[in-house]
């Protein structure tokens, strides 16, 4: 209690200093009538918020609370609240067991309503008792629960734990659950209800995750089973979608997110995880067939969602792809179709694989069962792959433009890289390319060299070491012939192209006749080579060369005007040798053509066939026929008329003969073996001693295209010789036993083939050096 005075003197009104006054705080006397009397009231008060939530005199029973709690015995006034509320839930307890409901859902309604009360009086008694929980319960006697746990653990002991309310409770909600997912309108909203009652009671996890995790596994397992059964793939698809969204609804609505991995987890496991093999085994093959892109990527999300279920799909993937692989490949009625059956296949895989999957373990699968399966067929592949490209590059393909052609190429390149064999498809494609170039069949140089340059960066210089050599060697031949023609001005139009040995495939050379002009013509042009290129070699390739030539058709007493009646005759040499010689003579026997050309026999035929049985008849044959025999006769066809001025007689094309196939694949066998002992050789200096299974898996890992056979048989002729030793256990061990590897094919020339390693060691004072003889002519340097 305080004081203060005014003091004024006089005229000069002077305020004083404020005076405190301090006394002792007197706490009221309360006696413990007074006491009963607060209680009363707020017994009173209590009983009306639990029987009526009656909250009228709110704030007079916080003021009785207060001065109860401050004057009174705090313990037993938290021990009479109690009391209170298990008196209220005995009572509730006991009208709740006496009521009959007709189904789950009246009687969670009911226990729902129940809860929903009980919730807001406990929330009204610790509004009202806050200075006791607060104060007392929360800081002096910890081991109490707060007034709101205290009245869930009141409900939970006397309501849910009595009269087998709480069993009842989890069996209404599962079978409403169950109710939902075989499609029947249940009420969401109290399912969220008793839910949320359930985890305020700290019962959730311990009364209802548990069976409800059970009965969902049993569910699924069942409805799973039935419905792959009774359905399609893509429909049990869909199923499945449907499924696991219906239970993310569910979670959202009533079950909440504490439960999503395990109820996620069950469905996954019973719908999909233990269908995986069958649902692969009975759909994945017909929806890759059908390009089913939708149902493949459905497929691949779910099987995603399992353990190992990706990994399996992949390895049916890879069956798949290969089986279909091996279908085209291996099929010799699909030989001419192979190559585009090949890139139609693969764009689809590709097609799948990016709008379906989108993963790069399946572009690692794709490429794998390509590799696998395109070289189950050693060779062919590469030898068709070479003849496409072939058929692409050449003049008389007009299907694509150059942008939709170097298209193709790009895709041709990934099926090369597929195959292991490709120095099969090097001696093929520069066999067809010598062919273009030299026959001016290439539809374009700058695509020619588009396809070198993939090929370079491809497989490097060295493959392409060859190719480049051939285009090297028709672009110096025709800056050669512009300089001759500026020096020699002949009455023959001469066009010579200079092949370099080694990069050109291998001609057959021939001896015929030529006419005394045009040899002549050929040696002038040959002097003047050698000249200017001293120590060289010329060799005439006559098989390889075709020529134009003027030719009057008709007689003396031909009416038609004998400019109708002149040609130009575009046709190879030999056909051109053979129609020289009727400028002498009008009529011929094949005996006599034979021996003033000196053509080889079959290739004669075939000319005199294409002169004189063909669409383009200059020559007549007698006795009239289509096959040349050795007694015919042959005499300039007088009567031939043509509408065009200039054209071309075709040759008689021959087919590549199987044998002739089988020559190309030899002389690439015959390489492998030098690549074969080079590697052995190799290997085996740098590792001193090695099993022969390593030897052989180490061969296979640096050459890629070994066969058991060439394995076996390079092996017994390099490691029989003095380069090794075979161990005399019988593990197959081989040593180097000599600082000197050697080895010498009697077969091969050393002074036409040899290969010196450059590096070296010391040991010893012996310097240890590598050299094998069959490598590398000289000429091809």
């Amino acid at each position: 209690a305080w004081q203060s005075q005014k003091q004024v003197t006089g005229s000069n009104k002077k305020v004083q200093p404020k005076k405190l006054v301090i006394k002792n705080f007197v706490a009221p006397v309360v006696t413990t009538e007074q006491l009963d009397e607060l209680w009363t009231r707020l017994q009173q008060g209590l009983s009306d918020i639990l029987q009526t939530g009656d909250t009228r005199n709110k704030s007079s029973l916080l003021d009785d609370a207060d001065n109860l709690c401050i004057h009174g015995d705090q313990m037993e006034l938290y021990r009479k609240i109690e009391q209170e509320v298990k008196r209220h839930m005995e009572c509730c307890s006991s009208e709740f067991a006496k009521k009959q409901f007709p189904d789950n859902t009246a009687f969670l309604r009911e226990l729902a309503d129940i809860w929903g009360k009980h919730s807001k009086q406990t929330y009204l008694i610790r509004n009202i008792f806050n200075y006791l929980e607060r104060r007392y319960v929360m800081l002096s006697h910890k081991q109490l629960l707060p007034l709101w746990e205290m009245g869930a653990a009141t409900f939970r002991r006397e309501l849910m734990c009595v009269n087998n309310v709480s069993n009842k409770c989890v069996e209404g909600m599962l079978s409403l659950i169950e109710q939902e997912r075989c499609g029947d309108d249940i009420d969401g909203g109290l399912l969220n209800e008793i839910i949320t009652m359930l985890r305020k009671l700290n019962m959730y996890n311990s009364h209802f995750e548990g069976p409800f995790l059970t009965q969902t596994n049993e569910f699924y397992r069942v409805k799973g089973d039935i419905q792959l059964n009774d359905s399609s793939v893509p429909v049990y698809l869909t199923y499945v979608t449907k499924c696991l969204a219906d239970e993310e609804r569910r979670l959202r609505h009533y079950l909440g997110s504490s439960s999503r991995r395990q109820l996620i987890k069950t469905v996954e496991t019973n719908l999909i995880g233990s269908h995986v093999k069958s649902l692969l085994e009975k759909g994945f093959d017909s929806m890759m067939d059908e390009k089913r892109y939708n149902d493949l990527h459905v497929l691949y999300t779910l099987l995603n969602r399992v353990s190992e279920g990706a990994y399996r799909m992949c390895f049916f993937l890879y069956t798949y792809i290969k089986n279909r692989g091996l279908d085209i490949v291996m099929n010799p009625e699909k030989d001419k179709t192979m190559v585009q059956e090949l890139l139609e296949f693969k764009d689809t895989i590709d097609s799948i694989i990016k709008q379906s999957f989108n993963s790069e373990d399946c572009v690692d699968v794709k490429k794998k069962a390509f590799e696998e399966f395109i070289n189950m067929r050693p060779n062919k592949p590469a030898e068709l792959i070479a003849k496409f490209i072939d058929s692409k590059l050449r003049s008389g393909n007009k299907e694509q433009t150059e942008e939709e052609l170097e298209e193709l190429l790009d895709k041709v390149m990934v099926l090369f890289r597929f195959i292991q064999g490709k120095d099969i498809f090097e001696a093929f494609y520069k066999k067809d390319l010598a062919k273009r170039l030299l026959m001016s069949k290439s539809a374009s140089i700058d695509s020619e060299k588009s396809m070198l340059g993939k090929l370079k960066r491809e497989c490097g210089s060295q493959f392409t070491f060859k190719l480049e050599g051939m285009f090297k060697d028709m672009a110096v031949s025709k800056d050669l012939m512009l300089s001759y023609k500026e020096r020699e001005n002949e009455g023959i139009d001469l066009s010579v192209t200079v092949l370099t040995t080694g990069y050109w495939p291998t001609y057959p050379t021939d001896s015929v006749i030529i006419p005394a002009q045009i040899s002549a013509v050929l040696d002038k042009y040959k002097t003047y080579y050698l000249n200017k290129h001293s120590g060289r070699k010329l060799t005439w390739q006559h098989s390889l060369s075709f020529c134009t030539i003027k030719a009057t058709f008709g007689d003396d007493s031909s009416t038609e005007k004998k400019l109708d009646l002149r040609k130009e005759l575009n046709v190879s040499v030999y056909q051109g040798l053979v129609l020289f010689l009727f400028n002498n003579s009008a009529k011929l026997t094949y005996s006599s053509i034979a021996e003033s050309t000196a053509i080889e026999e079959e290739e004669l035929g075939r000319v005199l066939q294409s002169l004189a049985c063909g669409k383009t008849r200059v020559l007549k044959k007698l006795p009239p026929g289509k096959e040349i025999n050795k007694t015919d006769n042959f005499e300039f066809n007088t009567e031939f008329r043509h509408k065009m001025f200039k054209f071309k007689i075709n040759q008689i094309q021959t087919k590549e003969t199987a044998e002739e196939n089988i020559n190309t694949t030899e002389k690439v066998f015959q390489d492998r073996q030098y690549q074969i002992d080079a590697a052995v050789v190799r290997i085996m200096k740098a590792r001193k001693t090695m099993q022969h299974s390593l030897l052989v898996s180490e061969l296979y890992n640096q050459l890629k295209f070994l066969s058991n056979l060439s394995i076996s048989r390079r092996e017994s002729r390099v490691l029989s010789s003095a380069t090794t030793l075979r161990d005399q256990k019988m593990t197959r061990t081989f040593t180097t036993t000599s600082p000197n590897f050697l080895y010498n094919d009697k077969r091969v020339k050393e002074e036409e083939y040899s290969c010196k390693d450059d590096m070296g060691e010391r040991e010893n004072g012996t310097l240890i050096s590598l050299q094998v003889i069959g490598f590398i002519r000289r000429d091809m340097v």
